[in-house]
């Protein structure tokens, strides 16, 4: 970014020479100034950007860096007379090297280097931001999308990882452990680490769906991975209002498939034990009316929002997932179906769905709720034979990335094929088989769909007590 019309972009030239000074009077600091000035270019001065990038080249070929090693590697890239010279460029580096007394504010200084850098690219991002908006060719989304990506690569800029001794993290787990030993036994035995789903059988392998997990449910069209959805968020979001009494909480839906007003509609004849399609006919009676206008009455008090945009992409999701954290503290984010989101056509579709699975574990990460997202499997589990049909996690459709990103896939397994299975126009049985779990064991949970009332049960629920956990 140059100066123009009088201009002058954030920098700080004085801040840019500490750094560098810091680092000739103890190069041992430069692990730490790297991890905060990641490229040349956050350098406002052209010959500190130079200075930078050769003692960058020192260290990765593991030289002593000093202000004559420097001046000698700027000289070999080609840089001298963007520099001012060779005399010039060593009065300038013996001037530096001894204009800070230590090296301990290295990392301070750096900090306001990085800032500054920061603040130009907004401007910068803004004006092009500007122009996009001006052109008669571009729609409003597509402004907002690129105005949201910006955002979030210049928000990324301002952290970076952390490495930690084994000593900081035993000391940090174990007072987690201490807190939610204490917790639990407060709430006699019975609180998970993480998310109810509603059903104890499947809890007692997940413990609890916890912040910055990914969960995929994977199954082939018609066999209710959207009914299990529904149920999920339900049973979440009535069990945050009976948990919080802030008026927050509660999930968010997003359904690339079904309207609002479908899902809605499935939920509360789920819930009040009616007849989906008598519903949609009208032809329910008047017990049936009074059950489904209690459903109403208990639904009012889950804070489930829905978003039946049919033409999301990853940038959508992600921005009106922010908002909706920020506005509502939503603990869980549902996302029917993940092969649904749109990503760059110009992608091969494994490509495509890559990005598309590590940007929702990225978004679960970032937001620090669990996400859960429905997933089709493969035909090919269709078309084995009948005591094969069980699925596995290479029927994921482009399943290599949703696999690697997920922390479990949890899959739906309709039983109808295996001799003496229920599987009328009433009820199937099902196994709800936990494919992978990251932080703990696989295997099977038993249920029962009632197809009519789009709904899970387990098929023999036996509620969990934790507290016959043992103690220790």
């Amino acid at each position: 970014m140059s100066e123009q019309n009088g201009f002058i972009p954030p920098h700080s030239i004085e801040a840019e020479q500490a750094v560098m000074g810091a680092i000739f009077v103890d190069p041992g600091c430069l692990p730490e100034v790297t991890l905060i000035l990641k490229k040349p270019e956050m350098f406002w001065r052209a010959s500190h950007q130079h200075i930078y990038r050769a003692i960058q080249s020192l260290s990765a070929e593991g030289h002593e860096i000093d202000w004559v090693s420097v001046g000698e590697q700027v000289r070999k890239d080609g840089a001298l007379d963007e520099c001012g010279g060779a005399d010039a460029l060593h009065s300038y580096l013996s001037e530096i090297s001894h204009s800070v007394p230590s090296a301990y504010a290295a990392e301070r200084y750096a900090t306001i280097v990085r800032d500054r850098a920061l603040m130009r690219e907004i401007i910068l991002r803004a004006g092009d931001i500007r122009s996009m908006a001006l052109d008669e060719t571009k729609s409003p989304g597509d402004v907002i999308e690129k105005l949201e990506q910006d955002v979030f690569d210049i928000a990324a800029q301002r952290f970076h990882g952390q490495t930690h001794t084994v000593q900081a993290l035993i000391q940090q787990v174990m007072e987690q452990q201490a807190r939610m030993r204490e917790w639990r036994l407060s709430h006699d035995g019975h609180a998970l680490p993480g998310l109810s789903s509603g059903y104890s059988d499947l809890d007692a392998f997940t413990t609890g769906w916890k912040p910055g997990e990914l969960i995929v449910i994977g199954a082939r069209p018609g066999q209710g991975k959207t009914s299990l959805m529904l149920n999920l968020a339900e049973n979440i979001a009535l069990d945050t209002h009976n948990r919080r009494d802030d008026g927050k909480g509660g999930v968010l839906l997003f359904s690339l498939e079904m309207t609002a007003t479908e899902l809605v509609q499935r939920v509360i004849c789920s819930n009040a034990g009616v007849d989906l399609k008598k519903v949609k006919l009208g032809l329910y009676n008047k017990d049936e009316e009074g059950e489904l206008k209690a459903a109403t009455q208990r639904l009012a008090q889950a804070a489930i929002f829905v978003d039946d945009s049919f033409t999301l992409n990853l940038s959508e999701i992600r921005s009106k997932a922010r908002r909706m954290k920020e506005r509502h503290d939503i603990e869980c984010i549902f996302v029917d179906y993940l092969q649904l989101i749109k990503d760059n056509d110009r992608l091969d579709r494994h490509l495509q769905i890559g990005n598309i699975s590590r940007g929702l574990k990225a978004l679960a990460r970032e937001l620090e709720i669990p996400v859960i997202t429905a997933a089709q499997l493969n035909r090919g589990v269709e078309q084995r034979s009948s005591r094969e049909k069980r699925p596995m996690l290479s029927d994921l459709r482009e399943s290599g990335s949703i696999e690697q990103d997920a922390d479990q896939v949890l899959m739906i397994h309709k039983k109808e094929s295996e001799e003496g299975m229920i599987d009328t126009n009433e009820m199937a049985e099902i196994d709800l088989i936990i494919a992978k779990n990251r932080n703990g064991p696989a295997g099977d949970v038993e249920m029962l769909f009632r197809k009519r009332y789009t709904r899970f049960e387990l098929r023999q629920s036996v509620p969990t007590n934790w507290a016959s956990v043992p103690q220790g």
